[in-house]
Order: structure tokens, then sequence, then C-alpha cells
């Protein structure tokens, strides 16, 4: 009996240091979701500033500028996993919005070329 209540113990001490696991799985689901509304924001500006004229390039740039916001919670998200690495993780998210603004820039045309 004694045997029982002293793995029984174990085994709760054992769960407890589970915590981080769940704890780094709703920041990664945190991010996605942060991910998937900043992509939402870019695709809806892209669209939106797109005058079908303008380099790809620059209407990317002003839509990922109109989604700051979402940016820049998508960077705190990510920072809190690795503070020292806050400046690298920024300048990595600031492209990829643009690489992205461009993919939806490029596809509105192609899709608007189509009609």
């Amino acid at each position: 009996m004694r045997f029982r209540l002293v793995a029984s113990a174990v085994a709760a001490f054992t769960l407890g240091a589970c915590a981080p696991a769940y704890e780094d799985g709703h920041l990664s689901r945190s991010i996605n979701q942060q991910r998937v509304a900043r992509d939402s924001c870019l695709s809806s500006e892209a669209s939106s500033l797109d005058d079908g004229r303008s380099a790809p390039e620059i209407v990317a740039q002003a839509a990922s500028n109109a989604c700051t916001a979402q940016n820049d919670r998508l960077i705190q998200l990510m920072a809190t996993m690795d503070r020292s690495g806050e400046s690298q993780i920024t300048a990595a998210v600031r492209k990829e919005s643009v690489v992205k603004a461009t993919s939806y820039v490029l596809s509105g045309r192609a899709q608007a070329g189509n009609r």
C-alpha cells in the first residue's frame, strides 16, 4: 500500500514537469493563429492597394506596412520563446511579410488576367 502511495506521488510530480510542454504547445498554437491573422490582413491589404500598374514589391511593402500591428503581435509571440533572438526574429518576420504580400499581389493579378 505504501508503495502505491509513493508511486502515485512520483507520477504526480512527473506529470507536473510536463507543464512547460503544454505551454509551448499553447504558444505554438497562438503563433500559428497569429500568422493566419497576419496573412489574412496581408491578403486583404494587397488586394485593396493593388492598382495593377505599380511594381508588386511596392504594393507588397505598403500592404505589409498596413499590417504592422499583426506583424508586431507575431514578433512578440515568437520572441517569447527566444528573447535573445528578437532582432533576428523581427527582421525575418518583416521580410516574410513582404514576400507573402508580394505573392498575394501576383496571385491577384494572375486571377484578374484570367477573367
